[in-house]
């Protein structure tokens, strides 16, 4: 299952991917894909369709933890 902070920072690059996958599987998929452009299971939102996948897993990694950072502000400020 999905964290919140892991299921937005995948929906803000990805218009699919598995469902069946944990964050991480996700991630070394698109980080293992010989062509580093497609795989049948993932696909990227038009913005970043030309990107290679491990760059675009860097993009979601980058944005799940500024999603984290800035949950863990809102509890302390909050």
């Amino acid at each position: 299952m999905l964290r919140p902070s892991e299921r937005f920072a995948l929906d803000q690059w990805l218009c699919d991917y598995p469902s069946d996958k944990t964050y991480e599987e996700i991630l070394e998929t698109m980080r293992s894909v010989p062509d580093d452009w497609t795989h049948e299971a993932i696909e990227l939102w038009e913005i970043v369709e030309n990107y290679p996948l491990g760059q675009v897993a860097e993009f979601i990694e980058d944005t799940r933890t500024s999603v984290v950072k800035l949950m863990q502000e809102l509890k302390v400020w909050g």
